[in-house]
């Protein structure tokens, strides 16, 4: 049987090493790897944080956006205004749009997670000029 030839050339590749990390305050890093302005993706963004031990990502909430984050390092607390969630690795959270949320590392290592947003943030999108 003839293979079928496959057309990849709608394929991306991104490599967190080849992203430059957006470090913020409190001190926490984030890669942006799939969006409209890294590779054209419409409806998803996704990425990875690392917040620092002591570190933080502040009370937040998005408006129209579902996130998806799965945990693989590190110790936190998922804070919501109804409850705290511990984190560890292989934890995986749905927070719905416009739930107030902050997410603490309360250990002492990197709090490494994956995010997921859709659609995505107006930050991810590329600017209509």
């Amino acid at each position: 049987m003839k293979s079928e030839e496959v057309d990849v050339s709608s394929v991306k590749v991104v490599h967190i090493k080849d992203v430059e990390g957006q470090r913020r305050d409190p001190p926490r890093t984030s890669w942006i790897l799939v969006s409209e302005k890294t590779v054209g993706s419409k409806n998803i963004a996704m990425g990875v944080n690392e917040t620092y031990p002591g570190g933080m990502v502040p009370e937040h909430m998005h408006e129209t956006e579902e996130e998806v984050m799965l945990f693989l390092s590190g110790r936190g607390m998922f804070v919501t205004e109804e409850e705290e969630i511990p984190l560890e690795p292989g934890v995986c959270i749905y927070n719905p749009p416009g739930a107030k949320h902050k997410i603490l590392n309360t250990g002492d290592e990197v709090l490494r997670f994956v995010w997921i947003y859709s659609p995505q943030l107006k930050s991810h999108r590329v600017e209509n000029t």
